[in-house]
């Protein structure tokens, strides 16, 4: 017997079917958005006037992979010394530092 698997993305903004989906971060909160391609066109032209007009920052990457390193060894979260860190730690991380800054007000 044969057995076939299909996943089909949506567009989150139409409902008709999507054909990738976007990453994006914004004041450290990580996003993930299926679109079809017009509705990804139309979101990557949104963008771009502020993408031309801002500085790409890699060592804020490289401050944020140090602090989620120390953050996952405080909270015996296992992650390698080096390479890339898994999105699922990195969002455990921002989700632990906007807690904290909810606590403060």
């Amino acid at each position: 017997m044969a057995r076939e698997t299909r996943i089909t993305l949506i567009d989150d903004i139409d409902g008709t079917e999507a054909t990738e989906s976007i990453n994006f971060t914004i004041n450290a909160n990580s996003y993930e958005i299926d679109l079809n391609d017009t509705n990804a066109a139309a979101f990557r032209a949104a963008f771009q006037p502020y993408i031309d007009s801002a500085q790409h920052n890699t060592q804020q990457a490289t401050t944020d992979s140090q602090a989620i390193r120390e953050w996952a060894a405080k909270n015996n979260i296992q992650v390698n010394a080096r390479g890339r860190i898994k999105q699922e730690i990195i969002d455990q991380y921002y989700n632990s530092l906007r807690k904290q800054a909810a606590g403060r007000n």
